[in-house]
């Protein structure tokens, strides 16, 4: 299981760019990124190197936000219809025996052999 970084981006009013640029400053390399109303409250996801986890969450504290780690499901599919369709079904298959659903998806860069990284972020109802 892999895990990604959550977070609201506010420390009061809700910055996706502050946000960022404290990651920048630091040099966390984002790898994947997602999220939905992020500067209306909602979490924005990012993923980084597993061996960069502790740092990135390390400066997200220090600056402020309350980042939580959380497992997620990765994939890296091929540039082809059809495989994120599989993914997300294998998921819903996974989900509807432990009565989770998914909450969302990121998306992030393509890995060395050029297949797009997925996270597909599942939780309870």
């Amino acid at each position: 299981m892999h895990q990604q970084i959550r977070t609201v981006p506010a420390k009061s009013t809700p910055d996706l760019q502050a946000f960022l640029a404290v990651l920048e400053k630091a040099r966390v390399n984002i790898e994947a990124a997602g999220g939905g109303d992020v500067e209306r409250g909602g979490e924005f996801a990012i993923a980084v190197a597993h061996e960069a986890s502790n740092h990135a969450m390390t400066v997200l504290r220090k600056a402020g936000y309350k980042p939580r780690l959380v497992d997620v499901d990765r994939y890296a599919l091929a540039n082809s219809p059809g495989q994120l369709l599989a993914s997300v079904a294998e998921v819903a298959a996974k989900n509807a025996k432990s009565g989770l659903v998914i909450r969302d998806v990121s998306i992030g860069v393509p890995d060395d052999e050029g297949r797009i990284q997925v996270q597909i972020y599942s939780e309870a109802p």
